[in-house]
């Protein structure tokens, strides 16, 4: 007697919870091998899995029992060919790697005869079964895109710290929208501020130790897992939760990130700072080994990773004079290679340049005038780049005005006799007014990213702040020093006759109108950029330099 196997498959998690689609594919199978006197030893069943690949758990349990010897069944029975697969490669790939082991896979509703003539048929229905898998899974992420720009959820689970909530039904489709979950919230907020601040005992915390804090407290994931650093890393580079959640970012297929401008963004609950994230996401750049080696962010040497030779641009490395009496800055190209470059092969004393270093940050680039004018230009800056948030904004408003006229025109028809104090009545005056009220909190935050901006100063606040910058810079201890310094300086070149400090704008202004430099310095790298955005003035350069 044959023997067979039988294969059940449903694409999608509604057909399997639907459970109409695999019993009947059981049922007729079961069916035709009593009509044809089979014996079933074995049952294979796929609930909500695609068949354009092979990452399927059941189907590949069957292919392993198929390959063996001596075999344990003849025939894989499947409904039709597009169960088994929906690649006509992959397909062919399989069924050829099954016919060595003497397995026949064949369909209950396509039966082909033997030879050429069977094989050419099942090729083409299976090229054919391609095709429109290909054209219905274009027509499914065209509907979901439409989705996302609607302000909806498309389905998959939540970042963690939001939940997904029915917002309305639209036929037998029920939309949902993002929706904070409150104690989930909490823990997301607190893994920022242990990256930024620590837990007020410690200082700022790496990813590994905020995953130790966070599971020696107790805390556990969404599965009621323990925290791994991934998870951390998760949460700290997501951007949903400064108040935009995006779709489309990648092919689901090959991973690939698509360009940004394919990206689809639509506004959800904020629960961290929109400031806050990007400061996260410059510290967490700024420790990538691969921008910043391991080996420069633990140093203890002040100005290492930062301090380049004028004359060839290599780094400044720490050597030792006079049995290690004395510490020099010298060129790395100089000392391991023999030459410098461009011929000046600078060494300096380790503490003049440091001193050096120190001076002009706090006498010269630190002071009232010039710490107000860095603000005021960046205030600019960042003004001119509102216009994403209040294009949003301007979305939010536009979706309040359609509700609002959605319920003038039911209070209208109540009004006119049209329409009675129904069930239904109150049922849609219930989902418009819960839609009206999601929409102006969402109004709400979005028109305080809108408002948040970096606010010029006076003449005093630059005083103030000016005077305790500078007590952070001198007074800080050792480590914490070349943090602070890294928050503000990306490079500075040495030379024979003049040093050049160069940094980002961007972190100096936000500390010096109020933000905690705390923040800014957290990382334990130096906080690298590509542009010289401040440059010390010929002034505050100091010259000439003795070797």
């Amino acid at each position: 007697m044959t023997r067979c196997v039988i294969y059940a498959r449903v694409s999608t998690a509604r057909q399997a919870e639907q459970k109409i689609s695999i019993p009947d594919q059981l049922r007729r199978m079961k069916k035709y091998a009593q009509a044809r006197e089979f014996d079933v030893v074995g049952e294979f069943v796929e609930n909500g899995v695609s068949g354009r690949d092979d990452r399927r758990p059941q189907f590949q349990s069957m292919i392993d029992a198929a390959c063996r010897k001596p075999k344990n069944f003849d025939v894989i029975l499947i409904h039709s060919f597009s169960r088994f697969f929906r690649d006509e490669v992959s397909f062919e790939l399989y069924r050829r790697k099954l016919e060595k082991y003497g397995v026949t896979v064949l369909s209950i509703t396509q039966e082909m005869s033997e030879g050429p003539g069977g094989e050419l048929t099942r090729r083409i229905i299976a090229l054919t079964d391609e095709m429109r898998s290909k054209e219905d899974a274009k027509h499914v992420l065209r509907g979901m895109q439409e989705n996302a720009r609607q302000g909806f959820w498309n389905g998959s689970t939540p970042p963690f710290g939001y939940k997904a909530v029915a917002a309305e039904k639209r036929g037998d489709k029920t939309k949902k929208k993002l929706q904070v979950d409150p104690k989930a919230a909490e823990s997301v907020k607190l893994v920022f501020k242990l990256f930024l601040e620590g837990d007020g005992h410690t200082g700022p915390l790496g990813i590994k130790n905020i995953a130790r804090w966070l599971n020696a407290h107790g805390y556990k994931t969404p599965t009621g897992k323990a925290f791994y650093t991934s998870r951390v890393h998760v949460i700290l580079t997501n951007e949903t939760y400064a108040g935009t959640a995006w779709f489309n970012r990648k092919d689901t297929k090959t991973g690939v990130i698509r360009p940004r401008d394919e990206w689809i963004g639509f506004p959800v609950p904020q629960i961290i700072p929109e400031g806050t994230l990007q400061r996260v996401q410059m510290l967490l750049s700024a420790r990538r080994p691969s921008k910043t080696p391991p080996r420069l962010s633990t140093s203890n040497v002040l100005l290492t990773g930062v301090a380049v030779c004028e004359g060839c641009g290599r780094p400044l490395m720490m050597t030792t004079g006079k049995g290690g009496d004395y510490r020099y800055y010298r060129c790395a190209g100089k000392h391991l290679k023999g030459e410098c470059d461009g011929g000046v092969a600078m060494t300096i004393r380790e503490e003049k340049l440091n001193e050096l270093t120190l001076t002009a940050l706090t006498n010269k680039l630190i002071t009232p005038k010039r710490a107000q004018a860095i603000v005021a230009a960046v205030a600019k800056k960042r003004e001119g780049g509102r216009s994403e948030a209040s294009q949003a904004l301007s979305q939010l408003r536009g979706q309040l005005g359609q509700v609002n006229k959605r319920i003038r025109n039911l209070l209208d028809a109540l009004a006119d006799g049209l329409m009675g104090e129904t069930e239904l009545f109150k049922e849609k005056m219930d989902e418009a007014e819960a839609e009206r009220e999601e929409l102006l909190r969402l109004i709400d935050i979005q028109e305080a990213q809108v408002s948040e901006s970096l606010k010029p100063i006076t003449i005093e606040q630059a005083k103030v702040a000016s005077f305790h910058l500078k007590r952070l810079l001198n007074e800080a201890p050792a480590n914490l020093k070349k943090r602070y310094i890294r928050a503000f300086v990306s490079e500075i070149v040495v030379g024979k006759s003049e040093i050049v400090i160069s940094g980002p704008k961007d972190a100096l202004a936000e500390a010096i109108s109020g933000e905690p430099i705390t923040h800014l310095a957290a990382a334990s790298g130096p906080v690298r950029s590509l542009v010289r955005e401040w440059r010390a003035g010929e002034d505050s350069n100091s010259r000439p330099l003795d070797s």
